[in-house]
């Protein structure tokens, strides 16, 4: 009896102790194809990074609890380590998705390799592959772009009476709420708007 008061007791103190585990550890990705990396390895990434979200939010960047980050990681001329950070509303990534995301106080930042002017290098392995994880990880955190390209209109062109092919369309100049953050050797760092 007496030994079976004891392994209930082991088993009840398991038990209890797996959800205190299991909360340490956090939860896995939904899949392995894009592979999870930690950007907040230090007290000043994490006040960039936290900075950059919150101007997400409060410019409007991220509308209607949509938004992701883009961060492009490379190095500049002078071989300082440098980030590019974008804001996105839509599945763009997919033309050329990333096999590297971080997580970031329940944000998703896709992580590109980028060259040396920030330019997002191709992307390695199965995009397929690579676009059905990130779609588990990403949810419903981006809008999806219409497969239909086309805009019906009824105008027509001044002075000529020729019907308009297309719809009215809107383009807006700016760097979208782009960021680059140059590191320095000596752990400070430079804020620079892209061009």
């Amino acid at each position: 009896m007496k030994r079976v008061i004891t392994w209930c007791s082991i088993l009840l103190i398991i038990g209890l102790l797996i959800p205190f585990i299991n909360a340490q550890t956090g939860y896995p990705p939904p899949c392995t194809e894009v592979k999870q990396v930690k950007l907040d390895t230090d007290q000043t990434k994490r006040q960039i990074l936290a900075e950059f979200v919150s101007r997400c939010v409060s410019n409007s960047s991220w509308k209607n609890d949509k938004g992701i980050v883009l961060l492009r990681e490379y190095q500049n001329e002078e071989g300082k380590v440098c980030w590019l950070l974008s804001p996105s509303i839509d599945d763009t990534y997919k033309d050329n998705p990333p096999n590297r995301f971080a997580s970031f106080n329940g944000d998703i930042i896709l992580v590109f390799d980028a060259d040396s002017r920030g330019m997002s290098k191709e992307s390695t392995g199965d995009k397929d592959a690579l676009n059905q994880c990130l779609a588990q990880i990403i949810g419903d955190r981006v809008y999806i772009r219409p497969s239909i390209k086309s805009r019906w209109t009824n105008n027509v062109m001044p002075f000529t009476n020729h019907k308009m092919k297309s719809g009215a369309r809107r383009i807006q100049g700016g760097n979208g709420g782009s960021l680059i953050i140059v590191f320095n050797a000596d752990g400070s760092y430079q804020k620079l708007l892209p061009v």
